[in-house]
């Protein structure tokens, strides 16, 4: 639940869309999402020992790489089009993609912004903001579970900042 509640707090940020309303949507993003992150952590043979490659093509790694790679691209160019589109949401006004592209456009930077420059960062900002927000979240809700003490005082300083509103 944190990770789904953080990769959706990040697309609101970064690209102006929320997964979360529309069921068929939010799964092929989970599914690309989760992927890209296996993708990240598997071990390629090649990595270690070039002249070994053929193994990783011989256990199908390279092929279902270069099939993520591809929905990745499919995914940033979609949203890139939308983000292009004049009657595009107000929602998506001001988000981190919008902003790279306006960077692009205006060429007011002394790097030349490039589509793929920004498929490129909108990918870091989703998968390295997603897992590792989460984990965090995790491991905070871990400690806070192991101590008491600290758990009651978060407790009443949210009850303090919120009020006791119903959840």
């Amino acid at each position: 639940m944190l990770y789904s509640l953080t990769s959706t707090i990040i697309c609101r940020v970064a690209f102006g869309i929320r997964y979360d309303e529309e069921a068929h949507e939010r799964r092929r993003f989970d599914e690309l999402l989760i992927a890209t992150q296996a993708m990240m952590a598997s071990f390629f043979v090649y990595d270690f020992f070039p002249s070994l490659s053929w193994i990783d093509k011989l256990t199908g790694l390279i092929d279902r790489l270069e099939n993520n790679f591809k929905n990745l691209d499919n995914f940033y160019e979609e949203l890139i089009e939308q983000h292009l589109n004049p009657k595009r949401p107000k929602s998506m006004e001001g988000d981190i993609l919008d902003l790279l592209l306006q960077l692009k456009k205006e060429k007011s930077t002394t790097i030349d912004l490039t589509l793929e420059d920004a498929k490129a960062l909108a990918m870091d900002v989703l998968v390295a903001g997603s897992d590792t927000s989460a984990a965090v979240k995790v491991w905070v809700m871990t400690a806070l579970m192991r101590n008491p003490r600290a758990m009651k005082k978060v407790q009443t300083e949210i009850r303090q900042s919120i009020g006791k509103k119903a959840l």
